[in-house]
């Protein structure tokens, strides 16, 4: 079944909003001047930023791939908590049992929707190829290193056609609250 990339980008709008705050908390950190932002609009692109060109390729490839690192993060913080009660480990009974795990599938809702949006968009791959490896001022390193990358996001981006994006948003967030119980117990 395929739906429209825009409701799954309306029904999963945080995960939109965070992507575009990873791109601009990162253009911050490599204190590259930032034109304007759209966290979430309903129209393609859902969410940009607009930010100046930098020739710096490492700064190009954090700005680049910082969703990855924020979403993921921030997802698994987001799920962890809620995940107990979502997948009846809770033992929480009465009117407060059920408060507790509506709360916690709204909590794991908006941790998978974070999940989600955590690959670069196509967008973001072609920023990448157009300020690093066309980019004649480029070293050779830096080429080879951010080649890869690209060619991951752009295999993200073929594999949300098969729901990759949301087998990883569940996936991170049902996998790593197993093994972090197995570690600990």
């Amino acid at each position: 079944m395929i739906i429209p990339g825009i409701v799954i980008s309306i029904v999963t709008f945080p995960g939109v909003a965070v992507h575009e705050l990873a791109h601009q908390v990162c253009c911050r950190l490599c204190r590259i001047p930032v034109y304007e932002v759209k966290y979430f609009q309903v129209a393609n692109p859902c969410g940009y930023v607009a930010h100046e060109p930098t020739a710096n390729p490492w700064k190009n490839l954090l700005t680049g791939l910082g969703p990855f690192f924020v979403n993921t993060v921030l997802g698994i913080l987001i799920t962890l908590p809620a995940y107990a009660n979502v997948f009846g480990y809770s033992s929480i009974e009465g009117s407060l049992g059920l408060l507790v795990k509506l709360c916690s599938y709204i909590l794991y809702w908006l941790g998978v929707s974070v999940l989600m949006h955590a690959f670069p968009s196509t967008g973001d791959a072609k920023a990448l190829v157009n300020s690093v490896l066309k980019n004649e001022e480029v070293g050779v390193l830096a080429k080879i290193v951010t080649a890869p990358f690209i060619g991951l996001i752009y295999l993200g981006a073929f594999g949300s056609i098969f729901w990759l994006d949301l087998a990883y948003g569940i996936g991170v967030s049902m996998l790593l609250p197993k093994l972090i119980s197995m570690w600990l117990f």
